[in-house]
C-alpha cells in the first residue's frame, strides 16, 4: 500500500508504551491497548484502531479516564457478574471482563459479564474473536453517547452502539461480524475525510437535518443514521438495555462525550456474553457444521463481477495474514499518533 506507513508490529508496541508511560498506565495496561488496537489495524479496522490513541491521551490528560483504576466485580449470581472499570481505560477493563467471562462458561456452561463505568474499548471484534479462539460462542455490545438519530428524528438521540459475535469454524478462521447500529461508523466517518473520500447515501443528515455524503458535514454537527431505518434503531435500543441498563452504567444523553467533555468519565457500558459449546455437544462437531456452512455460502452462485464469496470475518483474517508482524498506518493516522506523542512532551 504505497500510501500507507509500514511498522513492525514490535517498533509500534514500543511507541505506544512510550505515550502511555507518562500518563501512568501501566505496562500490563499498555500492552492490552496496543495488542487491542494493532489487532484492528491488522484486520484492516482502521477507524477502531490507532487513530484512537490520541483520543485516550486526552481523557488521562483531562481526567475523564483514571489510568490506575482496578477491574473490580461488584456482583455476582451463579454464571453472571456485574463488573466496573471504575472510571478507566475500556480497553483493559474489557480484556479483564472477556477472561471472567469465557473462565464464567467453563464453570457454568453459559457466562455473562456486565461492565460499567467504562470508556470506549476499540473493536468489539476482538473481545469475540477471544472468546470463539477459546471454542466458545462469544458476543460483545456497547453503548456510546448518542450520536444517532432514531427513526423519525434528526437529533442525536442514542450511540451507534457496536454488536459483535464470533464462533469458532475448525479449519477456517473464526467466523465473526462486528457492527455499529448506523449506516457507517463515526471513526469511518473519519478515515473517509482522511482519505477524501464521500459517504454513501442515507448515513448522514448534516446539523440543519438534511441528508449529505460529506464527512465534514457530520464532524460539524452533523449526526448518523441507523442502518436499516428502523431495524438499526432497534436494536441500538436493544443494546442500551442489555450492555447500559443492566450494567448500571449511563443512559443515552448522560454517557459523556469524549470529544465535548474528555474530563468527565465515559461510564460506558459493556456486555460480555460466552456459550461453552462443549457442554452441549463436541467442538469438533460443531466446527464441522460451521465449515459444512461456510463452504455453502462459498459456492453460492456469485452475482455478476463477484470474483469470490466472503464468509463473515474472513477478509478481516486475510488482511492480518497478509501483514504478518507488520502494521500499515493511514498518513492521518500516524498525524494523530505524534499529536497524541506531543501531548506527553515526546517524539516518535
Amino acid at each position: 500500500m504505497a500510501d500507507m506507513i509500514t511498522i513492525t508490529r514490535k517498533e509500534l508496541e514500543d511507541k505506544l508504551f512510550r505515550i502511555f508511560d507518562p500518563l501512568h498506565v501501566s505496562r500490563d495496561d499498555s500492552k492490552l491497548i496496543a495488542d487491542t488496537l494493532i489487532q484492528a489495524e491488522q484486520w484492516g479496522v482502521t477507524s477502531h484502531g490507532v487513530l484512537r490513541v490520541e483520543h485516550y491521551v486526552r481523557c488521562l490528560q483531562s481526567g475523564g479516564i483514571l489510568p490506575e483504576a482496578a477491574f473490580t466485580v461488584e456482583q455476582q449470581c451463579g454464571s453472571w457478574v456485574r463488573a466496573s472499570a471504575n472510571g478507566g481505560l475500556g480497553i483493559p477493563a474489557s480484556c479483564k471482563a472477556t477472561d471472567l467471562v469465557i473462565d464464567l462458561a467453563k464453570e457454568h456452561g453459559i457466562g455473562v459479564v456486565n461492565l460499567k463505568e467504562s470508556h470506549h474499548n476499540g473493536a468489539e471484534g476482538v473481545y469475540a474473536n477471544k472468546i470463539a479462539q477459546a471454542g466458545m460462542i462469544g458476543m460483545v455490545m456497547s453503548t456510546g453517547n448518542p450520536i444517532m438519530a432514531i427513526t423519525g428524528s434528526c437529533e442525536a438521540t442514542i450511540g451507534n452502539n457496536p454488536f459483535a459475535y464470533a464462533v469458532p469454524a475448525g479449519k477456517y478462521n473464526t467466523l465473526m461480524m462486528d457492527v455499529a447500529m448506523s449506516a457507517v461508523a463515526d471513526g469511518k466517518v473519519q478515515v473517509a475525510k482522511a482519505t477524501g473520500k464521500l459517504l454513501d447515501p442515507g448515513c448522514i443528515l448534516d446539523k440543519d437535518g438534511k441528508p449529505s455524503v460529506m464527512p465534514d458535514d457530520y464532524l460539524s454537527g452533523g449526526v448518523l443514521l441507523p442502518f436499516g431505518a428502523h431495524k438499526g434503531y432497534g436494536l441500538s435500543v436493544m443494546v442500551e438495555c442489555m450492555a447500559g441498563i443492566l450494567s448500571g452504567a449511563a443512559l443515552t444523553h448522560d454517557i459523556n462525550s469524549w470529544n465535548k467533555t474528555p474530563g468527565h468519565c465515559g461510564n460506558t457500558g459493556h456486555i460480555f456474553i460466552a456459550m461453552d459449546i462443549s457442554k452441549m455437544m463436541a467442538v469438533a462437531d460443531y466446527e464441522k457444521s460451521v465449515e459444512t456452512m461456510i463452504e455453502q455460502f462459498k459456492s453460492a452462485k456469485k452475482a455478476e463481477g463477484v470474483q469470490e464469496i466472503f464468509y463473515p470475518g474472513e477478509l478481516e483474517h486475510r488482511r492480518a495474514a497478509q501483514v504478518g508482524e507488520n502494521v500499515n498506518l493511514l498518513p492521518s493516522t500516524w498525524e494523530k499518533l505524534e499529536l497524541a506523542a506531543q501531548y506527553v512532551g515526546i517524539t516518535l
